[in-house]
């Protein structure tokens, strides 16, 4: 590279420029310091970088401010400490720091205490830093900080944890497939694959001498050799005491159940390669949610899906594990007064119990446990500090032990990969904390993580239930985890059977499991945010002495599924809370500190009071699109259409163009178009639509009759275990009219044709996209994903595209993802259109609204779709579109009469009750008493 010689001699002027003139004093020569690696690096210095110093952060405790002594957004954040430091104990700091410099957090935190550089990239693994540079080193190591340069590059790191772990999990899930795949027993694969783990683990990390499991596996030419070699040190690992002598002298006893049943399988040459490799891996840097990951891929897909079984990160886990377990044991050590009292919080510590109900490989249960040894290693050093004693021991003291880990899972193997991973949990934070924790024998768990429905099994008592329940959506409950575990849920949780997602069960149970006091935290799919699904679990919360204490409204999942996740932390408490709540928004890119977290995790006013409205619900005036069903049967391309009316002219009037969500905003014209036969009678169908018959009788008809016999299939499935079940018969009703789309939507239909256009918007819209609502003519038919309302006039119009309307979708919809769903029955019944409207004011949004489609017409005959333009308003700079909205705005709220100074959605909540208390609304949608313009 250009510039790499310059770059070392300038960093080794740095290192000389350091040993020479700084001695290493935190407060004196930090800035000095930091001022002078940035010149090196080939600034002009660090403010011109653009980096800040001592950048005020926002404590958790609401004690004051913090201060980070090098913010540089979104590139780093750099803390230091004086030289000698030992910069493990300042890790839990810079993951704090990290955690509150929003908006704009940076992707890496180094620590450093002159003479060290250590690399975090919290995202990516929580307890190793990615590397640690030494100063001397720095010239030569350089590229590790390549993301600092002027020209920042992808940094080279030595200690990527992530990718060894990927690299050793594909490798020995590989030997699970092959031994499953050429006829090995499942459990007896997975067992033995397990048993292998963590004897590569245990070689690498000391507990193991003598690379004992490597050695057998060299030593081994065929699988004769691997069936005693290998299998004989097993059984040496369960034989009580020390090896005496033989080939594995020395080897200790290891319990703890896994070792308990070995079962020897002679294993194939290329078995053993595989094996060879994995050794091969330096398994002490292998994090333990390689036990995980390997869980993760030696299942197929659909038992993934069926468990809802995904991996999630360590930072996703410590936003869980951190405010509701860490941070309270914190808040009481920094109160602390007397040693006494401290004393008495590591007493708690010993007796707190952790539980996950859904625990799957262990990864929440093994943070668990390691951010409580920390926090007993803490509770320690404070007493040691004020004891000015340095030589005092443990002796009299317990330890955090795993144990109080308690964990329940469906599948078997979860279980024991989580006893495994707990148990490496125990040596690694011993290494971690240098203390003489006798490790083996292994801790036997067996009576700790259980394998267990937690639906229908008794939770044991814990202090703390945290976890990643298993996400599945509603639709798919019956086909993952079939019909008669779906039957005996409804039976016993009758109030739940109607939420949208699998996810939803585990709430009110973990609620009821606490005692006063205690706390809970789960990470769950976005939609128990939403209607029913937020019933079922969030209000049930709040609903019952229960206060959200933390909470991530919506991020991208960091599992393997496309889904978004929110995350909650809560305390069950009948006395009331003080202090401030957190509340992270824009995927926790913005920390909001609130007084209340409501259910719907958004901050503000808490619409769950609004009530649906008669102006708006009598005559029914907004729709859902119609739903083919068969969409491949019923939809057509611009070729297909012409050729069944080139077969049957007459056809042409049951084939309409399709308005799609997608189409609505990104195309230009409609390009798809429906058949939408409203014939109750099929002999009537076949005179009027010979043609479209044909078609339909060879493209829906085959799938109508086999989704009918699944369903009949199923229904005799459930009344078999349940008598009182009632049957499903959509699909069977479907085959009756099986050329009919199936929710035609007639009522729709007609109301949309009594104007020549109506008003329409994509169901689900873009959460950063201003909604966008089109006029739409009376042929095209509208999909189930759009939204249709029966008017024409631009007033109906304007209120609709006014951002007021806007922030009550975002208060009161549902979400798909980071979509905003737009539904009837919360959005549109619920929302108060203005009351007492002048004929001006009328004229005024009217005006706006023409200007508005006037210049969308002209925008979209030069080619530019809806999307596109409105896609624009997301950034800034001058546009005549946003200026127009702007004046609508202002338009409508003085419609309203509202005040700029006070919340909109307040507003609109007190107004909405207010109409609900006086039974009737003046005015919904539509024209009204003045005139109003058609378009």
């Amino acid at each position: 590279m250009d510039h790499d010689r310059p770059l070392r001699s300038r960093l080794s002027n740095f290192v000389r420029y350091r040993n020479d003139h700084l001695s290493g004093d935190e407060k004196g020569e930090a800035q000095i310091y930091l001022d002078a690696l940035f010149r090196a690096l080939g600034f002009e210095g660090l403010r011109q970088a653009g980096a800040t110093l001592e950048q005020r952060l926002k404590k958790d405790d609401a004690r004051g401010t913090a201060f980070a002594d090098l913010m540089w957004k979104p590139r780093c954040l750099i803390e230091m400490k004086k030289a000698g430091v030992d910069l493990n104990r300042v890790y839990r700091q810079a993951f704090d720091y990290w955690i509150r410099a929003v908006p704009d957090r940076p992707r890496y935190v180094i620590l450093c205490n002159f003479d060290e550089f250590w690399i975090y990239d919290f995202d990516q693994q929580l307890d190793s830093p990615m590397d640690k540079i030494a100063l001397a080193d720095l010239p030569q190591r350089w590229e590790a900080l390549a993301f600092l340069l002027p020209e920042p590059e992808a940094p080279s790191f030595g200690n990527d944890l992530v990718a060894v772990t990927r690299h050793a999990a594909a490798t020995v899930a590989g030997v699970f497939r092959q031994l499953h795949e050429r006829g090995i027993d499942r459990t007896t694969a997975q067992h033995f694959v397990l048993q292998s783990v963590m004897a590569m683990f245990a070689e690498d990390i000391g507990l193991l001498p003598g690379h004992f499991f490597t050695r057998a596996l060299d030593d081994s030419r065929s699988g004769r050799d691997a069936y005693d070699y290998i299998f004989g040190l097993f059984r040496e690992m369960n034989s009580a005491g020390i090896t005496a002598g033989g080939r594995y002298r020395g080897t200790p006893y290891f319990n703890g159940g896994l070792f308990n049943n070995v079962i020897p399988i002679e294993l194939e040459n290329d078995e053993l390669g595989a094996l060879r490799a994995a050794a091969a891996t330096n398994w002490s840097a292998v994090r333990p949610e390689i036990f995980g990951t390997l869980f993760e891929q030696s299942m197929d897909a659909r038992e993934r899906h069926a468990y809802g079984a995904h991996f999630t990160s360590q930072a996703d886990i410590a936003r869980i594990v951190i405010p509701t377990i860490v941070d309270p044991f914190r808040e009481k050590l920094a109160a602390a007064g007397s040693i006494a009292d401290i004393e008495r919080i590591l007493n708690e510590l010993y007796a707190f119990r952790v539980l996950d109900p859904a625990c799957g490989s262990g990864n929440f249960l093994y943070v668990a446990y390691r951010e409580m040894r920390r926090l007993e290693h803490e509770a320690l050093t404070l007493i040691r500090e004020r004891r000015r004693a340095r030589d005092l021991a443990q002796t009299g003291l317990a330890y955090v032990t795993p144990d109080h880990f308690l964990g329940i899972d469906r599948n078997d193997f979860a279980v024991e990969v989580a006893k495994v991973t707990m148990m490496l949990g125990k040596k690694l934070a011993a290494d971690e904390l240098d203390d003489d924790q006798q490790v083996l024998p292994l801790d036997n768990l067996n009576g700790s993580i259980i394998a267990s429905d937690a639906l229908f099994s008794p939770w044991p008592r814990a202090d703390a239930i945290i976890g990643n329940p298993p996400f599945l959506g509603r639709r798919w409950m019956v086909d993952q985890l079939g019909a008669s575990y779906v039957s005996r849920l409804q039976d016993a949780y009758p109030r739940i059977s109607g939420v949208s997602d699998f996810v939803c069960y585990w709430f009110p149970l973990a609620h009821d499991a606490l005692a006063d006091g205690g706390r809970a935290g789960f990470v769950a799919t976005n939609s128990i945010r939403d209607t029913s699904s937020r019933a079922a679990s969030l209000d049930y919360i709040v609903d019952n002495d229960g206060v959200i204490t933390e909470a991530v409204s919506s991020k991208p999942w960091s599992g393997d599924a496309t889904v978004h996740v929110s995350i909650i932390n809560w305390i069950k408490s009948r006395d009331p809370l003080p202090g401030k709540r957190t509340l992270w928004l824009n995927e926790t890119e913005l920390r909001l500190d609130v007084d209340v977290i409501p259910s719907s995790l958004s901050p503000g006013v808490d619409t769950r009071k609004a009530v649906p409205l008669s102006a708006n619900q009598k005559p029914k005036v907004c729709f859902q699109g119609q739903t083919p069903g068969v969409t491949e049967g019923f939809t057509l391309d611009a070729d297909e259409r012409a050729d069944l009316i080139r077969q049957d002219a007459g056809s042409a009037r049951y084939i309409h163009p399709f308005a799609t969500g997608d189409n609505l905003l990104h195309a230009l014209v409609y390009d798809r178009f429906i058949i939408d036969l409203p014939h109750r009678d099929v002999l009537e169908a076949e005179r009027d639509a010979p043609a479209l018959m044909r078609h339909l009788r060879e493209h829906v008809l085959p799938v109508r009759q086999d989704a009918a016999r699944k369903q009949v299939e199923q229904n005799e499935e459930q009344r078999s275990i349940n008598p009182r079940f009632k049957p499903r018969k959509h699909h069977i009703n479907f085959l009756d009219y099986w050329w009919m789309l199936s929710y035609r939507r007639t009522d729709m239909v007609e109301a949309v044709s009594r104007n020549a256009q109506y008003i329409a918007t994509a169901r689900v819209s873009t959460e950063d996209r201003p909604s966008v609502f089109t006029l739409v003519d009376s042929s095209v038919r509208p999909a189930d994903i759009v939204v249709a309302l029966p008017f024409d006039d631009a007033y109906t119009l304007g209120v609709l595209h006014s951002s007021l309307h806007r922030k009550w979708l975002e208060a009161r919809c549902s979400h798909l993802g980071t979509g905003l769903r737009y539904t009837s029955t919360t959005v549109f019944d619920t929302f108060p259109w203005p009351q007492t409207v002048s004929s001006d004011q009328v004229k005024r949004i009217e005006a706006v609204v023409g200007e508005i489609l006037a210049l969308r017409n002209r925008n979209r005959a030069a080619g530019m779709t809806l999307a596109r333009q409105y896609d624009s308003l997301r950034s800034p700079g001058r546009s005549a579109l946003r200026s127009l909205h702007e004046r609508l705005d202002v338009a409508v709220r003085e419609a309203y009469g509202f005040s700029e100074e006070d919340d909109v959605v307040a507003q609109m909540l007190a107004l909405n009750l207010d109409l609900s208390d006086s039974s009737e609304a003046v005015q919904g949608p539509g024209p009204i008493s003045v005139p109003a313009a058609r378009l």
